[in-house]
């Protein structure tokens, strides 16, 4: 019987009897110098993972590490899930090196079994008991599939994330562009601004629709028509912005639809309650990771093309200004939420 099962729908149907946990012994474990050494846990996690991952002879993504109650689980566990979108099962043997390190790292005041979940950044723990109406011996299967990686349901996470968008993404926002550019070049009058000149941005919007899976929105471009960026200035020219936008849709691709969705915060229902959205266009930088954009997905009550702020700081998009207009004309009354000095400095 093989270490390995393929992951499937059927996979938390599966039974103890259904798995082989073939005995392996680790003998890569360091000496260990000081057992109160902050770092312990993690050469522990480290050793594991790569011992896991050459027994498999697979890349692994992450690693289930189950530890005894002696009354139920009498024995060292471990479940590696492969790239390949296998799992990989095997008892790890109670060596004296390993038992040596597992003491230093495991709370002797856990009583009950303990599930370690490992990857090369993540380390977490917690009692099999919290995992209610699934227990590792009889529920195997389903316990396994509750610690699988995103990676092994890429597609069906897209596809919850991409439902929850669909309704709401409107791409063909517009703009009066002879009020734009009056509030837009007024803005750096006064202001005192130095401006880049516009270039072009042809093979930027390009990547973009690439990356994006649309097109870079017209009324960006009639914007970046005017300049290229601002010396010294939160206002973002077209790199800038697509490289801002690339982080966030990074973030939003590695993100689950659940982990997105704040359905405890609040806001005037004009943006969505998300972290962030690849429909979210950073143009307007607060530093500290936190942006003013263009949206283009908007709730029930906004608009394309509202300007909404989010970020590090945000839980959620928050509106800042109906449009692009109101947002430079804000920045030029004495009421602007936003402080000249949280924006751009002034040439002494």
């Amino acid at each position: 019987m093989t270490n390995y099962t393929a992951y499937s729908d059927e996979f938390k149907d599966l039974q103890w009897s259904d798995f082989n946990f073939e005995n392996i012994q680790i003998d890569t474990f360091p000496v260990l110098e000081d057992p109160y050494h902050y770092s312990n846990s993690f050469t522990f996690r480290d050793t594991l993972l790569e011992a896991v991952e050459k027994a498999s002879g697979k890349k692994l993504l992450s690693l289930i590490f189950i530890t005894p109650d002696h009354e139920t689980i009498h024995n060292f566990y471990a479940v590696g899930y492969l790239e390949d979108k296998t799992v990989f099962t095997v008892e790890i043997e109670n060596t004296t090196a390993f038992e040596a390190w597992f003491t230093v790292i495991h709370d002797e005041q856990h009583k009950s079994a303990t599930v370690y979940n490992f990857s090369d950044n993540g380390y977490n723990s917690q009692p099999t008991s919290n995992l209610k109406d699934i227990t590792f011996l009889e529920h195997t299967g389903a316990f396994i599939n509750y610690f699988i990686p995103n990676a092994f349901i890429a597609e069906q996470l897209t596809k919850e994330k991409s439902d929850f968008l669909a309704p709401h993404i409107q791409l063909d926002a517009e703009i009066e562009m002879k009020a734009l550019v009056a509030s837009f070049i007024g803005l750096i009058s006064e202001k005192r601004l130095t401006l880049h000149p516009p270039t072009n941005n042809e093979a930027i919007y390009e990547t973009f629709e690439k990356e994006a899976g649309y097109p870079f929105p017209q009324i960006i471009k009639d914007y970046l028509s005017l300049h290229n960026g601002l010396d010294r200035c939160a206002i973002m020219g077209a790199e800038a912005i697509y490289n801002e936008w690339k982080q966030w849709k990074d973030i939003y691709d590695d993100w689950t639809q659940e982990d997105l969705l704040d359905t405890y915060s609040t806001n005037q229902g004009k943006a969505l309650l998300m972290y962030t959205t690849p429909y979210w266009i950073p143009f307007f930088n607060l530093e500290n990771g936190n942006f003013l954009a263009f949206d283009f997905a908007p709730n029930t009550k906004g608009n394309p093309g509202q300007i909404i702020r989010f970020g590090a700081d945000q839980e959620i998009g928050y509106i800042e200004a109906d449009d692009l207009v109101s947002f430079f004309e804000s920045l030029r009354g004495p009421e602007s939420e936003i402080e000249d000095n949280e924006w751009f400095y002034s040439a002494q």
